[in-house]
């Protein structure tokens, strides 16, 4: 298999990344569970159990907020994959960065490694809490955004009186990134299509350079054109959606069961210590 230049790579990278993006909306269109609740429910429930999360102790009351937040994702019909590269990815990372505390936190040790070093309890339980605790915000985080639609989003922020600049910034940029996605992807491709043998690794650098000053000034003048547009369809700012503005019986049973349920993982927890 031949192997691939920088352009032939972008350009995976960038159909991946747009596919990423509607495959999400996808999921937030989905019959699950989550999907059927108000999305201002939601960041009340997923917000506190976040809250919930950061506050936590002992490790089975952790496990338990994290068993209840995967099986959100699972009801919600989230596939397992999806799921496991969400509670993998960021979570290892957590680990490798969390590493060194293992031997440099004093405490009792557990197990002796080779150069005299050692691995403490409290180091270990310190990585270990760490982890489930950036895990559990993951998985709530996750929860909210993928089941969610961007504009019902937007709009449950300014139920709560979310400053109006705020939400027209994250407007503009969720718009925006897309806009300017596909102008790269244009550039890439109009490049590629133009190449009859492969590039060199001087003339690929020279060719980015100007590619960049290139995509800075289109950029600065879609920007214009998209708010133009924007305005143009009648945004003003703030975000419409097309859900019922007063709460069904199911949101008001949703918010009373998801509070309870994390309240009281906070006061067990509060408990064991």
């Amino acid at each position: 298999m031949p192997r691939r230049n920088f352009v032939e790579k972008t350009l995976l990278d960038l159909a991946g990344a747009i596919e990423h993006s509607v495959y999400a909306e996808e999921l937030a269109r989905r019959s699950g569970l989550l999907q059927r609740i108000d999305p201002r429910v939601k960041v009340v429930v997923l917000g506190f159990a976040i809250l919930v999360a950061a506050s936590l102790r002992s490790w089975p009351t952790q496990v338990a907020l994290l068993t209840l937040l995967v099986a959100l994702l699972v009801a919600s019909r989230i596939p397992p994959g999806a799921i496991a590269r969400l509670l993998f990815g960021l979570p290892l990372f957590t680990l490798v960065v969390a590493a060194p505390a293992l031997i440099l936190v004093p405490g009792p040790e557990l197990l002796r490694l080779p150069f005299g070093l050692s691995v403490t309890t409290t180091g270990a339980w310190s990585v270990l809490t760490l982890l489930l605790r950036v895990t559990a915000s993951l998985a709530a985080a996750s929860a909210l955004v993928l089941t969610t639609r961007w504009a019902d989003l937007l709009a449950a922020l300014r139920a709560f009186r979310v400053p109006l600049v705020f939400v027209l910034v994250l407007a503009m940029a969720y718009r925006y990134v897309f806009v300017l996605l596909e102008l790269l992807q244009d550039l890439l491709l109009a490049r590629r299509s133009r190449l009859l043998r492969r590039d060199e690794n001087t003339e690929q650098r020279r060719w980015l350079s100007s590619a960049l000053g290139v995509l800075f000034q289109r950029s600065l003048r879609t920007s214009e054109q998209v708010y133009l547009a924007m305005a143009a369809r009648g945004y003003r700012g703030e975000p419409r959606t097309l859900r019922n503005p007063s709460l069904a019986e199911t949101d008001w049973l949703a918010l009373s069961l998801g509070s309870a349920a994390f309240a009281a993982l906070w006061l067990v927890d509060l408990a064991r210590l």
